[in-house]
């Protein structure tokens, strides 16, 4: 009989759960709802939203709201202390409303964990050198609905560097706290011993150039987020953000 799969991601987040204060948890884009079971039996008092009702496992447990992504969340403003929102928005063409949406639940000193494919570690940044796609996100869309017209909302459509989520967060005034990842890869350490010293030159001489010409940028700040283990290693991107 073949063993289920460790889920890496779950173990992340409820790791990163395990050290934070209780409070009122939204599990937005909860699926089968096994992040919102763990969350509730860690303490904390869990709603869970998806459009599907029929696939959440959990309803004699924790109350579950049906909700459509493309329209207003069915919560009251500043009611969440956490809003989980788990590898959701690679999936999705209005981020910023969602984002928008998140921010109206989440009370004052919210926090939100977000996670994605991380697309920046040393593994993806070479499938796009040598295949223009990177992890997750290899299978072309078009042709892809064509033979499974039913499944494109499990199509990853929209890849996200941590750069543009950033501003994401920042232009709804999420603040980014912090960055950590699910599962380390060390094969890829092997890769770094061999790519670290144009890796770092590059990103040194644009933080020299960019001074040079007078730029306004430093790009000491990103550049040390992007050099990080969890980008260079990680499988996923989790971002902790504070409202």
């Amino acid at each position: 009989m073949k063993k289920n799969k460790k889920n890496f991601l779950l173990e992340a987040v409820v790791n990163l759960f395990t050290n934070l204060p209780k409070g009122k948890v939204l599990d937005l884009g909860c699926g089968d709802g096994d992040y919102a079971k763990r969350l509730k039996d860690l303490g904390f008092d869990v709603v869970a939203s998806d459009m599907d009702y029929n696939r959440f496992k959990y309803h004699k447990v924790i109350p579950f709201h049906a909700s459509n992504l493309e329209k207003e969340l069915p919560f009251e403003g500043a009611v969440f202390d956490y809003v989980l929102f788990l590898e959701t928005i690679e999936h999705i063409y209005n981020p910023d409303f969602v984002i928008g949406q998140i921010k109206r639940v989440l009370k004052s000193g919210g926090v939100l964990i977000l996670s994605t494919p991380n697309i920046l570690n040393l593994n993806s940044r070479m499938r796009f050198f040598f295949e223009g796609s990177f992890d997750f996100f290899r299978e072309p869309i078009l042709d892809y609905c064509k033979v499974f017209p039913s499944g494109l909302q499990n199509m990853h459509l929209i890849p996200w560097r941590f750069q543009e989520l950033e501003y994401l967060l920042f232009k709804n005034s999420l603040i980014v706290e912090n960055v950590y990842t699910d599962l380390m890869k060390p094969k890829l350490k092997f890769l770094w011993f061999i790519l670290a010293p144009a890796i770092k030159f590059a990103s040194w001489q644009k933080e020299r150039r960019t001074k040079r010409r007078g730029g306004s940028i430093d790009y000491r700040r990103i550049n040390k987020i992007l050099l990080s283990k969890e980008l260079l290693f990680g499988r996923h991107l989790i971002i902790q953000a504070k409202k």
